[in-house]
């Protein structure tokens, strides 16, 4: 429970707790602050955090102290039979994460894809997915209408080329095979001399 009797999810209050536990991983990188936030992009807490209180650090230096890592892949899972993805707030929010992840990848740099992120959950908050704020013209572009509007007015308010994140979008990135996550691990291993043994039963 935070002050001011504002309620988060249990995620988020477990990595404020990381963030005051002693850890070895403060000592790399000159002993910045590892942060990762994992959250779900409807939620209404998770936006909340994002929106008004994680931008406290880019208001101020004590970005200059964190590494972040946001992760849009809170409360979702993929379902084994079907391999589709499912999440806690319905296929908007899979939608919506995916995109987000998409403008991780694009706009890589920290700042950028953060103002990306937190311009979209500012507007969920604020009630920017209602059905009536969708024009003709982006309903004929997406099943996800009022989402596609959404993004895509942050990414023009922010000057931010949408392009990447439509090919990315469509490119399956994003959504792919992660129950086969041991493949991906042995094919990004660069070390040597030779990959572990689970390497040796993969299929790729």
């Amino acid at each position: 429970m935070a002050s001011g009797g504002r309620s988060f999810p249990f995620a988020l209050v477990t990595l404020l707790l990381f963030l005051i536990s002693p850890s070895p991983s403060l000592s790399s990188d000159g002993g910045k602050v590892n942060l990762s936030l994992y959250y779900e992009s409807l939620c209404p807490g998770s936006a909340d955090f994002i929106a008004n209180y994680l931008v406290k650090a880019f208001d101020t230096d004590l970005i200059d102290i964190i590494n972040l890592k946001i992760v849009p892949w809170g409360n979702a899972r993929m379902d084994s039979r079907t391999g589709a993805f499912i999440c806690q707030h319905g296929e908007v929010e899979c939608y919506l994460n995916t995109i987000q992840a998409c403008g991780i990848e694009v706009w890589s740099d920290l700042k950028p894809h953060f103002n990306f992120i937190r311009c979209v959950e500012r507007n969920v908050s604020e009630g920017g997915l209602q059905a009536g704020k969708v024009s003709a013209v982006h309903q004929e572009k997406s099943s996800n209408v009022a989402a596609s509007k959404l993004w895509e007015s942050c990414a023009e308010e922010l000057k931010l080329e949408e392009a990447g994140i439509y090919k990315c979008y469509t490119s399956g990135r994003g959504r792919e095979d992660y129950l086969n996550f041991i493949d991906y691990v042995c094919q990004a291993y660069k070390g040597g001399p030779a990959k572990p043994t689970a390497c040796n039963s993969t299929s790729r």
